[in-house]
């Protein structure tokens, strides 16, 4: 018997302190690691949220449609031509006035369509051919009336709490006001910043306002921007910490439309060399 050898109780204390420590340190460290994941999984989704919002303003600017009643400005040069001649003999190459014709004469007047970019520092509101057809062979246009703004709403996660959020109103009925009209839906929550800044012809510097309406000025009457600079701010608070998320976008129009650029266009592809018959 005293040959026979063991752990005594001081051993197995010991050992057992060392296995609980161990036992502890390790459930710390994996809470830890559960947590940092957490908010980890938190930032990539705010970020994702305010990266699709922002490719969603994107594609709006991008494909602003600006209609221009092509018909209506032939005729005002033909009336123009017209005034110039006096009465005198049709110039060759003149395309007679179909108003003028009482066999050609529409049954029900033409009342002309307008498509409006109103924009300020912190509102916009346009019309877009970002118009997604969800069902075969429905009955709509390719284009709808959008509008971006900041208001209050509701938090999704505490209805009792509010924030200011990123309102997106869509309508399929465009009108003369560009402003009003269409459904609202919240793009993004915690917003504490939406800035828009415009750049175009007859502008030397960005500028907050641009109005293509009647209220509009000289530079803006009729002409869309060329590119359109949006800074979107999100700031989260949680616990007393506030997280902060900024981007900022320089979004030109595909294509604005304006007849200065017309005019330019028409000039370049007439200085174009003519192609010539074919050669053997």
């Amino acid at each position: 018997m005293r040959n026979r050898k063991g752990f005594t109780m001081i051993e197995l204390m010991i050992t057992i302190a060392i296995l609980a420590t161990l036992t502890v340190l390790t459930a710390q460290s994996i809470t830890q690691a559960i947590k940092a994941k957490g908010k980890l999984q938190d930032q990539i989704d705010d970020v994702s949220r305010m990266r699709d919002a922002m490719r969603l303003v994107e594609r709006d600017i991008n494909l602003a449609y600006h209609y221009r009643d092509l018909e209506k400005e032939m005729e005002q040069i033909l009336k123009k031509k017209n005034s110039t001649n006096n009465g005198n003999p049709a110039t060759p190459g003149i395309i007679p006035d179909p108003n003028q014709d009482p066999n050609n004469r529409r049954e029900v007047p033409r009342r002309d369509p307008e498509t409006h970019f109103v924009g300020t520092g912190e509102s916009l509101n346009l019309v877009t051919m970002n118009n997604a057809r969800t069902t075969r062979n429905t009955a709509q246009a390719d284009f709808i009336e959008v509008g971006y703004a900041v208001k209050d709403c509701k938090n999704l996660r505490n209805e009792s709490a509010s924030s200011k959020c990123l309102w997106r109103r869509s309508t399929p009925y465009v009108d003369l006001d560009v402003t009003k009209g269409g459904d609202e839906v919240v793009l993004l929550e915690n917003v504490s910043e939406f800035k828009l800044r415009y750049m175009g012809k007859g502008k030397q510097d960005w500028v907050t306002d641009w109005r293509t309406d009647a209220q509009g000025d000289g530079a803006t009457k009729g002409k869309f921007p060329q590119a359109v600079e949006v800074s979107l701010t999100v700031e989260k608070k949680e616990k007393g910490k506030s997280k902060k998320y900024s981007m900022q976008a320089i979004v030109p129009i595909h294509f604005p439309n304006n007849p200065e650029e017309a005019a330019n266009a028409q000039g370049n592809q007439s200085s174009w060399p003519q192609p010539s018959g074919p050669t053997q």
